[in-house]
């Protein structure tokens, strides 16, 4: 990777880490509290625009609008019943946004909501896009995600959408840098909504009594596995359930080490097999070699996060995401006793942790009213909302925040200012991620030495992307 490149992805990671992180806490964020707009309900202007904009006339099923459905919903109420299914995968924050999807159910919409593991939930939907004639309107994903589906074709762009509310609903509180996660060659495809990285969370408690510090870097933490092992305990976890898993981990290393990634952002050729790409899958086999649990290809993040709940996982690398879910009195056995700390290294300054953005969007081929869903997206990723959901995650409105928001603030937002960066949105990078994923996860599931991995990752993207006119 350039320095000029690299300094680019750290700076559009800060400048996204700002926005999102730095008020989950609450108590330090006047300053940007003091820029919230009122709501469009506020002086019920918007009833009127509503009715007076000749615009409005011209779209389909949306002239009969002239009320907001409520406080909590507060966008026009269709003119007809409207039923929405939309398809993703669950974690706190998505279910804080979903109950504001519901708020909506008071109009003319009805939510029919899938959730699947993020990995089924990305296959049903590149499925469902495939049909050509979607069964989901509404599909949830990360960025990576949401550049597979747009990538095949399955997505409405939304930059028409985008300006044409923007102003009615603050949009321009959410930052460029959150636009562009969601964009491809300029166009939008998305609404950003959830800010999201990896860091370390460990029981503070059980490492003190085994005489254990945090480690900070990959180094540390497979030399801490042994001795948890001969407590009795799994060693340092990382995320090895799935290929997609693999791939975002060796990416992580491989930023940390400084790249190059793994395309040439411009001519889409691979570097799959870079001294530092080797070096990277390397760590990754000695993770998986001295630290992995024996269930670890059978563990997702909700069994991570519930594992650190009872106390079974001691430390670990995982979503910010779930942090939340440590102080769930319902399920956790040991709130208070897991802690948070910046992502592992591999000894240098950048972190082996990525920057991620998780929205909504709109399926391409859908035959429902795009403007209808569209709205309700907005009512879901609204002030109001996303304050909600910000005890919940980081949220990508600046200035937002919530007092009863996780403990994690510090440790998430070092984490994704000074972690690798975004993925890359070349056309081909989806491809590239596939064939890297398919390949490493057999360093774990069946011993494969990790250059072998790596020529076999290109080879396949050599002619994947070789036979779609990509390189």
């Amino acid at each position: 990777m350039s320095n000029q490149n690299s300094r680019w992805l750290r700076l559009l990671a800060a400048v996204i880490a700002l926005a999102m992180f730095g008020a989950a806490c609450g108590g330090s964020d006047d300053e940007g509290s003091s820029a919230t707009t009122a709501a469009p309900s506020d002086d019920g202007s918007s009833d009127d625009s509503m009715e007076e904009d000749d615009s409005m006339e011209e779209d389909d099923g949306m002239e009969e609008q002239h009320s907001l459905i409520s406080d909590e919903c507060a966008i026009p109420n269709p003119s007809d019943e409207i039923e929405v299914d939309v398809l993703g995968w669950q974690f706190p924050v998505i279910d804080a946004y979903v109950e504001e999807l519901q708020d909506c159910e008071e109009g003319n919409y009805t939510f029919n909501v899938q959730f699947q593991d993020s990995a089924d939930a990305q296959e049903a939907a590149l499925a469902d896009i495939a049909t050509g004639n979607p069964s989901f309107e509404i599909y949830q994903g990360s960025n990576a995600a949401i550049a597979k589906y747009a990538n095949a074709g399955g997505l409405l762009p939304l930059n028409d959408l985008i300006d044409k509310y923007s102003d009615e609903y603050d949009l321009d509180q959410i930052p460029q840098a959150a636009w562009d996660f969601m964009s491809l060659d300029g166009q939008i495809y998305a609404v950003p909504m959830v800010a999201n990285t990896m860091h370390v969370f460990y029981n503070e408690p059980k490492l003190a009594e085994l005489g254990l510090e945090v480690p900070a870097t990959f180094e540390e933490a497979i030399a801490m596995c042994q001795p948890l092992k001969d407590a009795g305990m799994p060693g340092f976890v990382l995320m090895n359930q799935a290929s997609w898993a693999w791939q975002i981990e060796f990416d992580n290393v491989l930023g940390a080490l400084g790249g190059p990634p793994n395309i040439d952002p411009v001519t889409g050729q691979p570097n799959f097999t870079s001294d530092n790409a080797v070096e990277a899958a390397t760590i990754l086999k000695d993770m998986y070699d001295n630290c992995a649990d024996p269930d670890a290809a059978e563990y997702g993040t909700t069994e991570i996060a519930a594992d650190f709940q009872t106390g079974r996982y001691v430390v670990g690398q995982t979503w910010a995401s779930r942090a939340i879910e440590m102080d769930d009195p319902n399920v956790s056995t040991e709130l208070d006793n897991v802690k948070f700390a910046p992502a592992l290294s591999t000894g240098g300054s950048v972190l082996a942790s990525p920057a991620y953005v998780d929205g909504y969007g709109i399926a391409a081929d859908t035959s429902a009213d795009t403007e209808a869903l569209f709205l309700a997206i907005l009512a879901a990723a609204d002030e109001e909302s996303q304050t909600a959901a910000a005890e919940f995650a980081g949220v990508t409105r600046a200035g937002v925040s919530n007092p009863d928001g996780a403990r994690n603030t510090d440790a998430a937002n070092a984490s994704y200012s000074q972690g690798r960066g975004p993925d890359l949105n070349h056309p081909a990078a989806g491809i590239a991620r596939t064939a890297l994923g398919n390949a490493l996860i057999k360093i774990g599931t069946e011993g494969l030495d990790p250059r072998t991995a790596l020529e076999e990752a290109e080879a396949e993207y050599l002619k994947e992307a070789g036979d779609q006119g990509l390189l």
